[in-house]
């Protein structure tokens, strides 16, 4: 499925263009949005674990029929406990937990250019900056005589990631202003990954310098496997 979904990608802007050369006039779809039109839309995968997966809000704001200004905002906390010991006044056993939370935040503006095509399928190209930032921490609890005691471990999964890519996808409008989507794109991205810190409220921690971490570059192609089902009102 992805290697069709691959080449139908890279296919559309070549015949599209090929079109285009044969001088052929474009006539305004019914189907597609228009100058001052905006869409909205989700992502899915519908031969995955998980059919709906929203990941963001992605919204177009189209200046006319080829152009549109794109914005991907992502923003989740993913917060887990855990009971790892039941009070019990009998035995002077207190309640314990452990506590991983994880706040993640995803910016994604930028700008399609959309060919062509025809009534019904609109393939663009484009790019997209891609800013993203991430802390989690780790919470352990632990019985002193009758105090309740902890250690807290700070941005294990923590970084801060700048990048950029050109992307190419299509959209094919099912009925008006209804349609599906898919995209690839090929970029270059910087994550630091964030220093590390611990916490404790144990009778004479010391609490140590932060554990600085590397940083990494990536620079190659990226797909989204995911399907977007989007509407333009």
């Amino acid at each position: 499925m992805k290697k069709i979904i691959l080449m139908c990608l890279l296919a559309s802007p070549v015949i599209t263009w090929a079109q285009d050369t044969e001088g052929t006039v474009e006539v305004e779809s019914q189907y597609k949005p228009t100058g001052g039109d905006k869409t909205l839309e989700l992502q899915f995968e519908p031969f995955g674990d998980n059919p709906i997966n929203i990941n963001g809000i992605r919204a177009r704001w189209f200046s006319s029929q080829r152009s549109a200004f794109r914005l991907n905002i992502f923003v989740g906390v993913d917060a887990d406990s855990e009971i790892t010991q039941q009070s019990d006044p009998d035995l002077d056993l207190k309640e314990l937990k452990d506590k991983d939370m994880t706040v993640s935040i995803n910016i994604r503006p930028g700008m399609e250019k959309h060919l062509k095509g025809t009534e019904k399928l609109s393939p663009y190209f484009g790019w997209e900056a891609d800013l993203a930032y991430q802390t989690s921490s780790n919470r352990t609890e632990f019985q002193n005589n009758d105090n309740v005691e902890y250690s807290k471990v700070i941005n294990t999964n923590g970084f801060a990631r700048v990048g950029l890519n050109a992307i190419a996808g299509m959209d094919f409008y099912v009925s008006p202003k209804l349609y599906l989507g898919a995209e690839l794109g090929f970029g270059a991205s910087y994550t630091r990954l964030l220093s590390v810190k611990l916490k404790s409220n144990v009778d004479g921690f010391q609490k140590p310098d932060p554990v600085k971490r590397g940083g990494s570059i990536d620079i190659g192609p990226n797909v989204n496997a995911q399907i977007r089902l989007g509407y333009a009102f």
